[in-house]
């Protein structure tokens, strides 16, 4: 019986809008190292791209991670490219292997993700030695194993793909240096944008085509209102890599706010064809349906981002776009369960008031006042129940809301009606 072919072939992969560059670094260093390595690269992801991707990994008996800071958290959505690539080497029973910057938690964030990493052996690596890490990760973790079978894949993507890989340049030290500053941005606390910009620009200065750090710097220029600023780093990183579904995802949320809805749909149609399980680019699809009044498509869009990733903000929007439609019963549903994923999502306990004041007054009011507990700056909480209160007698209790009402919006629509309630109960208290 003739002894099966040995090898030491391995699959290498990375989340692709955060550790590119030292994936690639890796690439050639494992092949400096005469490893047989296949790795991922920005693609449409159709299904030809997942055929190829699950038969290389099939075929290979060692599944490397490059575990960045960023990498790891989106795993947890079922439709998640990373998490689809870890599914598969789990059922091809792989030997993974993350490799990681020494201060990334790797246990912690693997303890997250169960099954999928509790088999994984770690390996810190420096960026900056990549070369001899890997050294040192083909001697002691890349022995020569029993080949595998695999399907067939599709002969001219496959060539197409390892001509992309040959032609990969090598990474300079300037780009490594722009990696950390990128990384560096993930460990901030959360709310500080500004520091972020400051890491993203500084990665820019050493790396000046860094696509993905021009998109999250774009992101944070956003939450700050700098619009201009954020258009322009868009634009740049989709000039630079038209792949990044991320950045589509991240300029339409823009294109939004400056009430350019057109242009968003765009970008989120594109974000969707290059990656149709993008739960985030559903999610803001169905927003800018419920603010054109699309409530079907809106909901068709939530119901696969629910089956993707069932966190509370899908249903709330759902639960928008049920109330768009006049369907109560599915609205309230929707609140309610929003509300038993993340019982401090004030806009829910809101507007299950709405629908609840129909039938059921003192239940609004109990919603009400939990949205305002939630967030105390919750104008349409204040009006509601203290039109309420005014409707039982509470004359005090309504006068308070109301006036609460008027502080936070002084030039609300209905600060005229308003004024003449607070005056009718400053009357009625006499």
């Amino acid at each position: 019986m003739p002894m099966p072919e040995m090898t030491n072939a391995t699959y290498l992969t990375y989340r692709r809008d955060v550790g590119a560059i030292p994936a690639y670094a890796i690439w050639h260093a494992l092949r400096a190292a005469e490893v047989d390595v296949f790795m991922d690269l920005d693609s449409a992801l159709d299904e030809g791209v997942r055929a190829l991707i699950s038969a290389q990994i099939a075929a290979r008996p060692y599944f490397v991670l490059v575990a960045t800071h960023g990498s790891l958290e989106r795993c947890a959505e079922r439709g998640d490219w990373l998490r689809f690539q870890l599914e598969r080497a789990r059922e091809a029973q792989a030997q993974v292997i993350a490799v990681h910057p020494p201060e990334f938690p790797f246990e912690q964030a693997a303890r997250a993700l169960g099954d999928l990493l509790e088999q994984a052996i770690a390996f810190p690596i420096a960026y900056e030695s990549i070369p001899a890490d890997i050294a040192r990760l083909r001697l002691r973790h890349l022995k020569a194993r029993p080949a595998r079978e695999a399907p067939a894949p599709d002969s001219a993507l496959l060539a197409e793909w390892q001509a992309r890989l040959k032609a990969l340049p090598a990474v300079t030290a300037d780009q490594i240096a722009a990696q950390k500053l990128f990384e560096r941005a993930f460990t901030r606390p959360q709310g500080d944008w500004q520091g972020r910009i400051e890491d993203y620009t500084a990665a820019l200065e050493r790396y000046p085509e860094f696509a993905s750090a021009l998109a999250r710097r774009g992101a944070n220029r956003e939450i700050l209102d700098d619009l201009r600023g954020a258009m322009e780093d868009f634009n740049a990183a989709l000039r630079l890599n038209p792949l990044h579904d991320v950045a589509y995802v991240n300029r339409s949320v823009l294109f939004a706010k400056l009430g350019d809805l057109h242009s968003a749909l765009r970008d989120l149609n594109e974000a969707l064809r290059l990656n149709p399980t993008l739960t985030l680019a559903y999610y803001h699809r169905a927003v800018a349906f419920n603010n054109r009044g699309d409530y079907d498509s809106a909901i068709a869009d939530l119901n696969m981002a629910i089956q993707l990733e069932p966190r509370a903000i899908f249903y709330f929007q759902r639960g928008l776009a049920y109330s768009g439609k006049g369907d109560d019963g599915n609205a309230l549903a929707d609140y309610t369960e929003a509300l038993r994923l993340d019982p401090k999502l004030a806009e829910a306990y809101y507007n299950r008031g709405l629908i609840r004041a129909k039938s059921d007054m003192r239940r609004a009011v109990a919603d009400w006042t939990a949205a305002l507990k939630a967030d105390p700056n919750l104008a349409e909480a204040y009006y509601n129940r203290g039109l309420a209160r005014a409707q039982w007698g509470d004359a005090q209790g309504a006068l308070e809301d109301m006036l609460k009402f008027l502080e936070l919006m002084p030039d609300h629509e209905k600060t005229a009606e308003v004024r003449e309630v607070i005056e009718s109960l400053r009357q009625l208290r006499g």
